[in-house]
C-alpha cells in the first residue's frame, strides 16, 4: 500500500516529499561528521551588580593582561596562580569554546538521534545537538575562596555532552507570551516556511539549530561528579549565550551553509510547511512503537504554488513502509492535476498537426474540369483537458486522465455548369478521436485521425457516375505508449513504442461514363488520388512527429524536472492508484 493510495488532491497539497526519521539521522550524522564548523568561544564577566555580561574573547585576554582561562589547568589554585588572578581581577565568570559535529572517539551506532519526530501538524521533533568541541572553564564563587574548574567533553568512550529540547518545526504564528522578541519569531516562521533549498539536510539542521532557541534547553551527558561543570553550564552558559542569540536570531554555534543550485524544478513552490507522520497500522498510530517502527516515522514536507504555506493534515496513509526503510530515504508526491496539466500542455502543441481542415475546389470551362482537394493544419484544433476525477481502469489496465474532444471538420463541395448539364459533387472530411491513459509507470497516447472522401459527377440531368463511392480513405489508429523513468537529477526520462492499426479502405477511385471512358476525368483522378496520399502522409508524419517531440521534450531541456533535486538523487517514478506522480528519493551526500 503506502505511497500508492497517495491522493494530494483530496488535500489541497501541491506537493509532499517524506523522508524516514532513520534516512534523516544517517544524513544528519554524515552531515555533523564532515561539516567544516567554526569553533565558537564564548566569555563572560561579572558587572558591578552581580549581572553576566559578554565580553571578547581576546579584548578579555588583553584586560586579563595575556591570560588565558582556556589554558589554565582544572583544579587551579585562585590565591596563588597568576593567571587565574588576573582574571578574577577583571571578575571573570566563565567560558565556552565549542564546535558542532560529531564528538570524537564515539562510535555512530552509539551516539543519540539527532532528531526524534514526534507526531502532528506543528512538526514535533526532539533534537539534539552534538558538538566535536565542549569545553567549559570558570569559577565557582561559593565561600570566601572560589574554585575553579577546565572540563571538556571526553574524547574517548561513550560519555559526551550536547544540547537537547524538545522544538517545533512547523511554527505559523507569533508567541506574544515568548521570551524571544516577535521579529526574531517571525524570523524563524520565515525560514521554516521558505523553499529555498527547502528540502536540504543542510536546511533542515539549521532550522533545527535555529527553532531551539524558542525552548530552553538541556545539556545533557554531564555527570553528576561533575556539579561545577553543570553549575557554569546551567547559571552562566545557557542563560547568557541563548539569551543574546534570542535578541538576534542567529544560529546556535555559528552554523551556516552552502550547497549547489538546484535544477529549475518544473512545479515552482511558494511557500513549504512541515508535519511529523508516525508509522500507522490500519490507518493508526502505533502506540509504543519499537525502534524500528519508529525509525519509519516521517518527516513530511507539504509543498504550495502560493505563498500561503499549505495547512498540515494526517495522511491516512504510511508514506514509507517498514518493510522499505533501508531502502530509500523518502518519497515525493505531485498532485495528479498538476502533473496532469503539464502532460496536456506537451500533447496539444503536437495534436494540433492531427487537427486537418479540408477544402474541395470544382470549376468547368469546356472543355477542361478543374478540381482541386487540399489540407492543412486547422487554426482551430481541439486540445486535451485534464479529467478530474479519473474514471475507472479500462481491461487493460489503463485510465483515461487527458479528454480530447472530437475533432471533426466537415467539406462538401457541388459545382453545376449548366450550359454543358455537367454537375459534379464532393466530399472531404476529417475526424480526430484521441485520449491519454496512465497504467503505472505508463503513459499512452492513442490517435484515430480518419479521411472521408467522395467524389461524383453528371454528364446529364439522368446520367449520374460515383467515381469515387464514399469511404474511409484514411483511417488509422495510432498509438504510442511512454515508460516513465528518472535519472539521479530528478529529471524524467521515457523511452517509447509505437504500433499503428490500418482500417483504411482500399482505393476505389474509378473514372466512369462517356468522360471517364475518352480519359477526360484522368486528370481529376489524377487529382484526387494525389490529394489523398498527401494527407494520409502528412497525418503519418504528424503522429511520429508527436511521438519523437514528446519523447525528446520529457528526456530534454524543457521535460520535468522533480523539486528537491538539490537534496534528492531519484529512483522508480510511477502513479499512485489516484495518478499522483511518486518517485523514491535518497538523500545526496552532504559533504
Amino acid at each position: 500500500m503506502g505511497v500508492s493510495q497517495s491522493n494530494l488532491s483530496r488535500y489541497g497539497v501541491d506537493l509532499v516529499i517524506a523522508v524516514t526519521q532513520a534516512s534523516v539521522n544517517a544524513t544528519l550524522k554524515q552531515l555533523l561528521a564532515e561539516v567544516d564548523s567554526p569553533e565558537v568561544t564564548l566569555c563572560y564577566v561579572y558587572d558591578s551588580h552581580n549581572n553576566i555580561l559578554p565580553i571578547d574573547y581576546q579584548t578579555l585576554i588583553s584586560e586579563a593582561k595575556g591570560s588565558d582561562p582556556f589554558t589554565v589547568p582544572d583544579g587551579a589554585d585562585p590565591t596563588t596562580d597568576q593567571d587565574l588572578i588576573n582574571l578574577k581581577s577583571i571578575y571573570f565568570a566563565g567560558g565556552v569554546k565549542a564546535a558542532i559535529g560529531l564528538p570524537g572517539g564515539v562510535l555512530p551506532a552509539d551516539l543519540p538521534a539527532i532528531a526524534t519526530l514526534g507526531a502532528g501538524t506543528s512538526a514535533p521533533v526532539l533534537f539534539n545537538l552534538l558538538c566535536s568541541e565542549f569545553q567549559i572553564v570558570g569559577f565557582e564563587y561559593g565561600g570566601p575562596n572560589p574554585t575553579w574548574t577546565n572540563m571538556a567533553q571526553p574524547t574517548t568512550g561513550k560519555e559526551f555532552w550536547y544540547f537537547s529540547a524538545n522544538i517545533n518545526l512547523n511554527t505559523t504564528s507569533v508567541d506574544p507570551n515568548s521570551n524571544v522578541p516577535p521579529a526574531v519569531q517571525q524570523r524563524i516562521i520565515e525560514l521554516q516556511h521558505q523553499v529555498q533549498n527547502a528540502f536540504t539536510i543542510q536546511k533542515l539542521f539549521l532550522d533545527l539549530d535555529t527553532a531551539i532557541l524558542e525552548r530552553a534547553p538541556d545539556i545533557k551527558g554531564i555527570p553528576d561528579s561533575l556539579n561545577a561543570v553543570w553549575q557554569l553550564v546551567s547559571k552562566v552558559f545557557l542563560g547568557a549565550y541563548f539569551g543574546q542569540l534570542r535578541q538576534t536570531g542567529d544560529p546556535v554555534l555559528n552554523y551556516a551553509f552552502t550547497v549547489d543550485s538546484p535544477l529549475p524544478a518544473t512545479l515552482q513552490l511558494g511557500a513549504v510547511s512541515r508535519e511529523c507522520c508516525p508509522l500507522l497500522d490500519n490507518g493508526q498510530p502505533i502506540s509504543d512503537p519499537t525502534p524500528a517502527q519508529q525509525d519509519a516515522a516521517t518527516l513530511v514536507y507539504l509543498g504550495s504554488g502560493s505563498t500561503t504555506p499549505p495547512v498540515p493534515v494526517p495522511f491516512p496513509w504510511n508514506w514509507v513502509e517498514l518493510a522499505d526503510v533501508p531502502n530509500f530515504s523518502g518519497i515525493q508526491a505531485v498532485r495528479r492535476d498538476i502533473f496532469l496539466s503539464f502532460l496536456s500542455q506537451l500533447f496539444n502543441t503536437q495534436i494540433i498537426y492531427l487537427c486537418m481542415s479540408t477544402n474541395i475546389y470544382f470549376n468547368y470551362e469546356a472543355p477542361d474540369f478543374f478540381v482541386n482537394y487540399t489540407s492543412q493544419v486547422s487554426d482551430s484544433p481541439s486540445a486535451f483537458q485534464v479529467i478530474d476525477p479519473p474514471g475507472e481502469p479500462g481491461s487493460d489496465g489503463f485510465t483515461d486522465v487527458l479528454s480530447f474532444k472530437t475533432y471533426y471538420w466537415p467539406t462538401h463541395q457541388k459545382y453545376k455548369a449548366t450550359a454543358d448539364i455537367i454537375e459534379m459533387e464532393g466530399d472531404y472530411n476529417c475526424n480526430l478521436d484521441a485520449s491519454v491513459a496512465i497504467n503505472g509507470n505508463q503513459i499512452r497516447i492513442v490517435a484515430h485521425p480518419v479521411v472521408y472522401m467522395m467524389f461524383e459527377h453528371w454528364e446529364t440531368a439522368f446520367a449520374n457516375y460515383v467515381d469515387l463511392p464514399g469511404a474511409n480513405y484514411y483511417d488509422k489508429t495510432m498509438t504510442a505508449v511512454f515508460t516513465l523513468g528518472v535519472d539521479q537529477n530528478g529529471e524524467i526520462q521515457v523511452s517509447h513504442d509505437s504500433n499503428v492499426v490500418d482500417d483504411s479502405a482500399p482505393s476505389n477511385l474509378h473514372p466512369k461514363g462517356i468522360l471517364g471512358g475518352t480519359g477526360e476525368l484522368d486528370e481529376i483522378a489524377a487529382e484526387i488520388s494525389g490529394i489523398g496520399t498527401e494527407i494520409g502522409q502528412n497525418l503519418d508524419l504528424g503522429f511520429a512527429d508527436l511521438v519523437t517531440a514528446m519523447a525528446v521534450t520529457l528526456n530534454g531541456y524543457g521535460g520535468w524536472v522533480f523539486s528537491g533535486n538539490d537534496a534528492f538523487t531519484f529512483k522508480d517514478v510511477t502513479f499512485s492508484e489516484a495518478f499522483d506522480l511518486t518517485v523514491q528519493l535518497n538523500y545526496v551526500d552532504p559533504a
